[in-house]
């Protein structure tokens, strides 16, 4: 099928080529309701503008591409960006790598808009946070491609990621599987300041394993709070105080399975002949720990958001990658339960 070409959205618009350009351009010369027509036939046609293109006829110099996220050295990030920066190696580019490291909701979007306004980018890397309507459009009005490393879900845009409801069922069924009915998951408050649905989405899996075992969800077993070891050892501490304590428990992260394991260790309990902790992403700590884990494969899916970012710029980019599935990597934190 052959692509749509900028004459054909002039077409579609009823507008001349330069029209279509300088919408392209984000030039102030066009009236609002002309950019509007020339963005539905945008939308309609599904043109994807010669980015390079559009660069060189501004005599901007191509070289910059941007990856924008939170917590930037939080493990599973770090990893994520080892994928970044495996995908740049491997690839014949002209790029410079530019770390946009946003402390806050607030922070995150003024930083999209200036990136767009600004043109600071040819490409941009969005890791776990979503995109707005607005700044979706604000991208693509300055010919900004953009693609998102993130849970999969309601995404309306390109993102790579893995899926965390059959993650959290995943995790489950394998301490199920153990023997295990006493079950509590350990994760972050729903939704948080990002309003990040790792932790829901995880939750709504682990909440479906259980049902389709017979087993009544105890909210006793569920603790929410901020992400984080010393929070989640906080919140195990809780769970062992129970008359009737969990005999495992679901950490959403590798990260809080550790607080889990130490506060655990530190009631007197063995892990995991006591307690099993099950953790969700294998960063390289885990492996070194001994933690039972779910493997979502975070640097191969920094890699893969990073190539696919790479074939849009080509306008090759074809059909959005999907991560290798989702795995049980068994270690020495889970066992059947006691007795």
């Amino acid at each position: 099928m052959r692509k749509p070409t900028i004459r054909d959205v002039a077409k579609e618009a009823g507008v001349g080529v330069g029209t279509v350009s300088r919408v392209l351009n984000n030039s102030q010369q066009v009236s609002t309701e002309t950019r509007e027509k020339v963005l539905a036939a945008i939308a309609k046609l599904g043109f994807r503008p010669n980015r390079i293109a559009q660069r060189l006829s501004r005599g901007t110099r191509v070289q910059n591409i941007g990856v924008i996220l939170p917590f930037i050295t939080s493990p599973s990030f770090v990893e994520r960006l080892r994928g970044v920066q495996m995908a740049l190696s491997e690839d014949d580019n002209e790029y410079e790598l530019i770390l946009y490291n946003v402390s806050s909701p607030e922070r995150y979007q003024a930083q999209l808009a200036t990136i767009a306004q600004q043109r600071l980018v040819e490409g941009l890397l969005v890791i776990s946070l979503d995109v707005s309507q607005e700044h979706r459009e604000m991208l693509t009005q300055a010919g900004i491609a953009f693609v998102g490393v993130r849970g999969l879900g309601s995404n309306s845009w390109p993102c790579v990621g893995p899926d965390n409801v059959a993650g959290g069922k995943l995790a489950t069924e394998y301490l199920l599987s153990l023997g295990h009915t006493r079950i509590a998951y350990v994760g972050d408050d729903f939704p948080d300041e990002y309003s990040f649905p790792t932790s829901q989405d995880r939750f709504t899996g682990y909440a479906s394993a259980l049902e389709e075992h017979g087993i009544e969800v105890n909210l006793d077993y569920v603790r929410l709070g901020r992400y984080g070891r010393d929070e989640a050892k906080r919140l195990t501490a809780e769970l062992l105080e129970l008359a009737d304590p969990p005999t495992a428990i679901f950490a959403m992260s590798d990260v809080q399975a550790l607080g889990c394991i130490s506060a655990i260790r530190e009631a007197g309990l063995r892990v995991p002949e006591d307690v099993s902790v099950i953790g969700f992403d294998d960063i390289e700590i885990s492996y070194y720990v001994g933690l039972t884990t779910v493997r979502q494969h975070l640097v191969e899916s920094g890699r893969l958001g990073m190539r696919y970012l790479l074939q849009l710029l080509r306008e090759d980019g074809g059909d959005v990658p999907r991560l290798p599935p989702l795995e049980v990597i068994e270690r020495q934190t889970t066992a059947p339960p006691p007795g």
